[in-house]
């Protein structure tokens, strides 16, 4: 997996993170996914609705966490 890219949403200085940030059906760009192939709804990308929950045009698909691989570090 390449790099995470952060989707900041809000006002300046809030720093809220969308929950899509870390959903495994995102695209690499945030804007689109595979329940929204067309766009994430806003109220998604802003949090005011949690998708694990059902939501509308979303066909059964719900946020699922990235699972992040831990780094291979020799012990010291």
């Amino acid at each position: 997996m390449g790099p995470i890219k952060f989707t900041i949403v809000g006002n300046p200085g809030d720093l809220t993170v969308s929950q899509c940030t870390f959903c495994a059906h995102r695209s690499p760009d945030a804007t689109t996914c595979k329940a929204f192939p067309k766009g994430i709804p806003a109220r998604i990308l802003m949090n005011e609705h949690d998708h694990t929950l059902p939501f509308e045009g979303d066909d059964g698909i719900r946020y699922t966490p990235v699972r992040l691989e831990r780094a291979g570090k020799v012990p010291a």
